[in-house]
């Protein structure tokens, strides 16, 4: 940890807010640097035993089943969690009483000794977190790379071990960037910026501002990574000091992007696809030299949207300075075995030639974009590409659905509705596609398997986010694979009793 900021937390009297992982990861990290802490959440003690238990053996104050004035009573510090919004009454009430509220990346970033690699934007996080984890730590140049952040782990669990020598790789989303203040990382990375999230911002605006901390510290030593063809990602250069460095897979833009990357910057770095015989392969730069990396068609990743989340690692790693043979290799081992790909275009199961695929954390239209772009034409439906059986719908937090029009057009062959909140998506859709309405994930389900052919696709892939019927899109995701695999039990039984009918 850094040294200079060890004593600045010891015998001050904190309250920490949500005993999610990063609640509980701070109240560790916290106490054990000498701080008093007291911690609070709505849910019940019952509800949070499991965290709680976590904290055993700790002189802790519990306030749990709401938020009593008396938790701030007599704190100097609030430490909130990214799920809780700074906007409830409690912390109105704290911001009035001048007490300083911080985010848990905010205070782990300031005892972190790691350099750190921040990765944010609406959709791709995850991926382009775990590609550029896997990029650094192929090329041995760090004695640790960890993964942390909005991905499962937070920062605050390594903290603690890791040194100057290590690269802590941080998916950084909007609710944790928001109770930042010093957050400075030595690149940041900007992948595309979308309509979402209103339900906790408010507005766009207010959505970008948070966005906007993920670089606002840095300095010219450090860089950014912008994505070149998305509008508002271009802008985040004008709002730092640090270096800048683009990635663009515009091919029919090639000549004007190489010089945006390359050649109009000092010290410039980026990536870009260029036609390479009969592939499209992926090239780096950095000072004014070309490397190629790997084809696209080499990338063991569905999707245009991947190959843009591939082209953001390999400039970090650029950045860095990992040779291209251990990015090339890096990015050809890279697979998808881990928790944060779990309803993330997960192939479920295939019943009756259908193909089911839980996209549950598709929770805005920019991601279900992503998933129907990565639906390939089949010979067996010739020259009609609409074989999608989209189940979309849940709690909708301000959703424009118009860049899905043309896909939903194209490709859809049934839009399954699923909630309450569809009156946006009926209207929007009308004469696009056939439109049925579900009221549960199991009928929502059953209805695509009625329906659909052999060669189609059943997708769920929302746009919107789950709380109208589930906890979280984990939740979903997981009733719709139930749901997948009771149709696999139910087929099973109907094929036992055709055999016995004969």
């Amino acid at each position: 940890m850094k040294r200079s900021n060890l004593n600045r937390f010891s015998g001050k009297r904190i309250t920490i807010f949500g005993a999610n992982r990063s609640g509980i990861a701070i109240a560790k990290l916290l106490y054990d640097l000498g701080a008093s802490i007291s911690l609070t959440d709505t849910r019940d003690a019952d509800v949070l035993s499991a965290e709680i238990s976590q904290l055993d053996g700790m002189q802790i104050q519990f306030y749990l089943g709401g938020h009593e004035e008396s938790c701030i009573a007599n704190t100097e510090l609030v430490v909130v969690s990214p799920g809780v919004p700074l906007d409830i009454p409690i912390l109105v009430e704290a911001k009035n009483r001048s007490i300083p509220i911080l985010g848990e990346l905010e205070v782990s970033a300031s005892l972190c000794d790691a350099r750190i690699v921040a990765i944010t934007g609406t959709k791709g996080k995850s991926t382009t977190t775990l590609l550029t984890a896997a990029i650094l730590e192929a090329s041995n140049l760090f004695s640790d790379v960890v993964v942390a952040g909005n991905i499962g782990v937070p920062l605050a669990s390594n903290v603690a071990t890791l040194t100057r020598k290590d690269v802590a790789v941080v998916e950084a989303s909007s609710f944790q960037l928001e109770s930042t203040f010093t957050f400075q990382p030595v690149v940041s990375v900007m992948l595309n910026f979308s309509r979402d999230h209103l339900d906790r911002h408010g507005t766009m605006e207010s959505y970008l501002n948070a966005k906007l901390k993920i670089c606002v510290n840095q300095t010219n030593s450090e860089w950014i990574v912008l994505n070149a063809d998305d509008a508002t990602a271009k802008c985040f250069a004008h709002a730092t000091a640090a270096k800048k460095a683009f990635f663009t897979d515009n091919l029919s833009n090639k000549d004007e992007n190489s010089e945006v990357l390359s050649r109009k910057l000092d010290n410039g770095a980026g990536a870009r696809l260029q036609n390479n015989a009969n592939n499209i392969g992926i090239y780096t730069y950095k000072n004014n030299q070309e490397h190629w990396i790997c084809n696209t068609t080499d990338i063991p990743l569905a999707g245009a949207h991947n190959i843009r989340n591939v082209l953001a690692a390999v400039v970090v790693g650029t950045i860095f300075d990992v040779t291209p043979a251990d990015m090339c290799k890096a990015i050809l081992k890279f697979n998808r075995i881990h928790p944060a790909f779990e309803h993330a275009f997960e192939k479920v199961s295939v019943v009756n030639g259908v193909d089911y695929v839980n996209d549950s954390k598709a929770t805005n239209v920019i991601a279900t974009c992503a998933a129907l772009e990565s639906v390939e034409k089949t010979a067996e439906h010739g020259k009609d590409p609409k074989r999608v059986f989209l189940i979309i719908g849940g709690f909708d937090k301000g959703n424009d659905y118009g860049p899905l029009i043309e896909l939903v057009r194209t490709k859809v062959k049934s839009l399954v509705m699923l909630g309450e909140h569809t009156h946006n998506i009926q209207k929007t859709f009308a004469g696009c596609a056939d439109m049925h309405h579900t009221a549960t994930m199991e009928a929502a389900v059953e209805f695509a398997y009625t329906h659909a052919k052999s060669g189609d696709i059943v997708l769920l892939s929302p746009s919107n986010a789950s709380f109208d019927m589930y906890t979280d899109y984990k939740q979903r995701g997981e009733a719709f694979k139930n749901a997948v695999n009771s149709l696999k039990s139910y087929k099973s039984s109907d094929q036992e009793k055709s055999t016995c009918d004969r």
